[in-house]
């Protein structure tokens, strides 16, 4: 049958006006889901600031409770204040120990500001965009058997211990030690303990790529203040504390060092009984286990 020609400006109008009518419905759509989004952020930082943050000390031995038994050890705070009144709020805990199992502190942090992300506020989840702690003071040792512990902890089981903790560590945006001291006690030596001062620690994480470095300073007779530097990236999907399947590269320099002493504190990959100069090694690293290695020297 033909078509009028008279009718199809009539028809053109309303298809027009019906896809309009079909915008109009889908950015109302938008514009319920956006406010309604907005409505719940505004619940959750209503709560967080006039409900919890107010009384958070409160919170303290729970949080105590908490940490203990997800570590295995005993963890003591002195006090938890709110530090920020912005949107995204800001803790500072202080007097914060870590005892051993002989009940002696282990790791002792006097300070401790812990910096909310958006994310965390949205996910409910305890995720920081900046861990900072100030003037920390960590104990190191590895036994006769070759057990390495920190902070009391060992972290030389097998691959199939509980990975919560690495993986809640690893997927925080930034930590950072300013000012630390770490005592390393190798029983494998007969050295006495290394203390290292003015320790400073940065570890960035993102999704794929975790970044790490430490400045620290030796005893004089160790030799000079020293750095070391890694970079990792891991599979899209794997867990982010599943260091076993990273790869990267991990660089080390010491300006100054006394080999003979280093020697009594460090199994070292080239034999060499003493001397004075510069160190600087390179270690490639895949799936969690070093698989190069280039090494320059320049001793006397």
């Amino acid at each position: 049958m033909p078509v009028n020609s008279t009718d199809l400006p009539e028809q053109i109008s309303e298809a027009e006006g019906e896809r309009d009518r079909r915008w109009m419905r889908m950015l109302r759509a938008l514009g319920l889901l956006l406010t309604a989004a907005w409505g719940l952020l505004i619940l959750v930082w209503a709560v967080l600031h006039w409900i919890i943050l107010p009384h958070i000390d409160q919170w303290r031995e729970p949080i105590e409770q908490r940490a203990s038994r997800m570590l295995g050890q005993t963890v003591r705070i002195g006090e938890v204040i709110v530090t920020s009144g912005g949107w995204v709020p800001a803790l500072e805990l202080r007097g914060v120990e870590l005892l051993d199992a002989q009940a002696r502190p282990a790791l002792r942090l006097p300070r401790v500001v812990a910096a909310f992300s958006v994310q965390s506020l949205l996910s409910l989840k305890p995720r920081f965009e900046q861990l900072f702690i100030d003037e920390a003071h960590l104990e190191m040792r590895r036994d006769r058997a070759g057990n390495l512990f920190i902070a009391g902890l060992d972290v030389s089981g097998p691959g199939d211990d509980d990975p919560t903790l690495a993986n809640w560590f690893f997927r925080q945006h930034e930590f950072v030690i300013r000012g630390g001291t770490l005592r390393w006690t190798d029983e494998q030596h007969t050295a006495p303990p290394l203390a290292l001062t003015d320790v400073q620690l940065v570890v960035r994480n993102s999704l794929r790529r975790h970044e790490l470095r430490i400045d620290a300073t030796p005893p004089a007779e160790w030799g000079q203040r020293f750095s070391l530097m890694a970079q990792f990236t891991q599979p899209l999907l794997a867990p982010s504390g599943d260091w076993k399947r990273w790869q990267g590269t991990v660089y080390a320099s010491l300006p100054l060092a006394d080999v003979g002493t280093l020697r009594q504190h460090a199994d070292l990959p080239f034999d060499l009984g003493q001397g004075h100069g510069a160190v600087r090694a390179w270690i490639d690293m895949e799936a969690g286990r070093p698989q190069a290695l280039a090494v320059d020297l320049a001793l006397r």
